[in-house]
């Protein structure tokens, strides 16, 4: 029978091969890619691989060098997690916030990684071996409670935004929201487990997996309910010089074509193209945001409520 020790390392391993598996698999399959989940999963990956290495440490030199891999990507996992639920959400943040988020996370990691040259975040640190395994003990400092403090912060800003999405109706479905919620407590509560009851296993390891899966379901299902949502001009009866027609804010004929602004025309060709919202901020030089308040303009002043409407009104003129 293979002795507990050698089971935790093995375990260790093929979390640390599965994080790397999805991540891969992610990149390498997905046609449409979201950075920041991206930026999750490799951060799953350099986490769980931090755990490996300390459980086959055999100094405390090399226990505290695994040590900082595991909090590189304990530290900036919270962050990528909270971002890739905003791109969930279809909340924008701005790129100073971001700026301003990634740096407090390298300061934290930084002070975490302190341990072996400066006292603040563990005063004492050794090493044990239970069956073979290696384990830290830690007599913590000073600002092991920023650390805390941190993860916190971070809980109720992803609470916060989920529940604003929802209030807001950005995210489309209650359940949506629900299986968000779960995503982020379901960690949190193994953490907070981890942190009550001495375990020779680091559980998160696992539950980072399962969270990566979850969000991995959430933004495909999400994405496909968006691809369905836009129409297809083919599909939708549109003429056929109104499909390869290349139109032009000069050419505009239709009625309303009026009301609209320069750029309220540029934005509508785009969408006549069955362009996304990205595309059309990207082609124009405009944030998504900007594109967003010109639809809703767009929607207003020609009298519809939604992009069908839109084209079925303009297939009528």
């Amino acid at each position: 029978m293979m002795d507990r020790a050698l089971n935790v390392s093995v375990v260790y391993g093929v979390t640390t091969c599965l994080s790397l598996l999805l991540a891969g698999g992610y990149c390498a399959v997905v046609r449409k890619k979201e950075n920041w989940l991206i930026w999750l999963y490799f951060s799953v990956f350099v986490a769980n691989l931090g755990y490996f290495a300390l459980s086959i440490s055999k100094t405390v030199e090399e226990a505290l060098l695994a040590n900082r891999l595991a909090y590189l990507g304990c530290v900036f996992l919270p962050l990528f997690m909270l971002m890739t639920i905003l791109k969930v959400c279809k909340i924008n943040c701005s790129k100073m916030a971001i700026g301003i988020l990634i740096a407090i996370s390298f300061v934290i990691f930084l002070i975490a990684a302190s341990p072996g040259y400066l006292d603040c975040y563990y005063k004492a640190v050794s090493i044990e071996f239970v069956n073979g395994s290696a384990k830290l003990n830690k007599v913590y400092g000073p600002l092991h409670s920023l650390y805390y403090i941190y993860l916190f912060v971070y809980l109720l800003g992803m609470v916060g935004v989920i529940l604003y999405a929802a209030k807001k109706k950005h995210i489309r479905m209650v359940k949506h929201a629900c299986l968000l919620v779960v995503v982020v407590s379901f960690n949190v509560c193994i953490w907070l487990i981890e942190q009550l009851i001495s375990w020779e296993f680091e559980f998160l390891s696992v539950s980072y997996i399962a969270s990566e899966v979850l969000l991995l379901l959430l933004y495909g299902i999400l994405q496909d309910y968006e691809e369905r949502e836009q129409p297809v001009l083919m599909e939708q009866g549109m003429p056929e010089e109104v499909q390869t027609e290349e139109k032009t804010p000069e050419n505009m004929d239709f009625p309303e074509a009026e009301l609209l602004s320069d750029r309220e025309k540029e934005v509508l060709i785009g969408m006549l193209q069955d362009k996304k919202r990205k595309e059309i901020a990207e082609e124009l030089c405009i944030t998504e945001n900007t594109v967003k308040k010109h639809v809703t303009s767009i929607f207003r002043k020609l009298e519809v409520t939604n992009r069908n409407e839109l084209i079925k009104k303009l297939t009528q003129n």
